[in-house]
């Protein structure tokens, strides 16, 4: 990893364990968690014009939640960085909510 490469402050793990893709690789699909709140999602485009590219999709708890934020996805060109956005994304909605996190 390099020095300045963005480290994680969330659980991230598969979003599904155990499936491959149609190369037969394992997917490329990771969900990031506080506690047992899921805070977002990270995935690779394997295809397309956005191939290659990490989409990053912001979620949140549901409980307290009045009031959410847009835009609530994105890409970025790696998965530390697709990461970086979906927990900025979760901070940003705590925050707006007057929620804090669990961890």
């Amino acid at each position: 990893m390099m020095e300045d490469e963005y480290k994680p402050k969330y659980r991230w793990g598969r979003t599904w364990p155990g499936e491959n893709g149609l190369d037969g690789k394992p997917l490329q699909d990771f969900i990031g968690f506080d506690g047992e709140v899921i805070i977002g999602r990270i995935r690779l485009e394997d295809s397309g014009p956005l191939k290659g590219q990490w989409q990053w999709s912001g979620q949140g708890p549901f409980r307290g939640i009045k009031k959410r934020l847009l835009p609530h996805q994105g890409y970025a060109e790696t998965a530390r960085e697709a990461s970086r956005m979906a927990e900025d994304y979760y901070h940003q909605l705590l925050a707006l909510n007057g929620l804090r996190h669990e961890g």
